[in-house]
């Protein structure tokens, strides 16, 4: 009798261990389960699309639960769209312009066709025509540019050749310059060979700065019905107003236009997944804010708007119908 009992505890007992063993085992994979790891496309390490991206898929991933996020720099909209496209990114930063030439297969993107599965998540910073002119060359206008000696960067000269009226000015005096030979814009600038720069910059810009800090300067003020024209004819331009005080002597807030940096991924990058990254971002923008300028004032109402130049991501219209932005 006393063995039989003996023997029945043990069965108990290790049926029990069994049970509990094979549970502790069900639920184990499921707690170590791998993090979701996203790869998020940016710019130079030293510039603005860099900065934002690092900041934002640090953030997301630090304040979330199951993902990991790894921003890279790259060289960036030429080598973040493609990588997009083939799946090595899942989130890039890049230009309003940049997107829909990837969207429709134009310009850069001419000989890899449309991208399909380019989809928008919201803009952030604008990246405006910034004309800065030494003070005393009698440039503060749009129309003050009519033959005068103007250095434009290539993006910035793209821009300046659209505007209707142009055909009108003197131009003869305008010169498109390379990236590489923006210490001799300042040079020639402040000593005078020339009256103005134009570039297409996000702002607070360094360069601006270090030039205003060099010689004093004042920003152009491009506004008006031919840009409002200009702005109103396509999707990728918006209106932009550069605040008083960004840069060293330039008092007053400038009215410009230009284009808007914006978030984008694609149809393979699953629903849920960027409906996470959305909804965080947008929960967290006032800290988001704090940390980078770029991100600073922001207005979710332009953010969902402005510069989408490609179909909204569905996870990220599922969020915006839930705060009820859009139908």
């Amino acid at each position: 009798m006393f063995k039989t009992l003996c023997r029945k505890q043990l069965v108990y007992l290790l049926s029990s261990l069994f049970i509990l063993t094979a549970t502790m085992g069900l639920i184990t994979p499921t707690a170590q389960a791998a993090d979701t790891k996203l790869t998020f496309g940016t710019g130079g390490k030293g510039g603005y699309y860099f900065r934002v991206g690092d900041l934002l898929c640090k953030s997301f991933a630090q304040g979330t639960d199951g993902f990991k996020c790894r921003a890279r720099t790259t060289d960036g909209p030429r080598e973040n769209l493609p990588n997009l496209r083939s799946g090595k990114f899942d989130f890039v930063v890049a230009r309003s312009d940049w997107a829909k030439s990837a969207r429709g297969g134009s310009g850069f993107f001419k000989g890899k066709g449309a991208d399909s599965s380019l989809r928008s998540l919201f803009s952030i910073h604008s990246e405006p025509l910034t004309v800065i002119a030494r003070k005393g060359s009698g440039i503060s206008l749009v129309n003050d540019l009519d033959g005068k000696r103007v250095k434009l960067g290539v993006s910035a000269s793209r821009l300046v050749r659209q505007l209707p009226h142009q055909a009108n000015w003197d131009t003869s005096a305008f010169n498109t310059f390379r990236p590489g030979d923006l210490s001799a814009q300042r040079k020639a600038l402040c000593s005078g060979e020339i009256d103005a720069v134009a570039r297409v910059v996000a702002y607070p810009s360094g360069w601006v700065q270090k030039t205003a800090q060099t010689c004093p300067i004042q920003l152009v003020e491009l506004s008006g019905r031919q840009i409002n024209s200009l702005v109103a004819g396509t999707d990728t331009l918006s209106k932009a107003t550069i605040p008083a005080n960004v840069y060293t002597g330039v008092t007053r807030s400038t009215m410009t236009f230009g284009y808007k940096a914006a978030l984008l991924s694609s149809t393979n990058v699953s629903d849920n997944d960027v409906y996470a990254f959305v909804k965080f971002t947008f929960e967290n923008l006032p800290q988001l804010g704090q940390q980078n300028p770029a991100l600073r004032g922001l207005q979710p109402s332009e953010m969902i708007r402005d510069s989408m130049v490609v179909p909204l991501h569905p996870g990220a219209v599922r969020y915006y119908r839930e705060q009820g932005w859009i139908k």
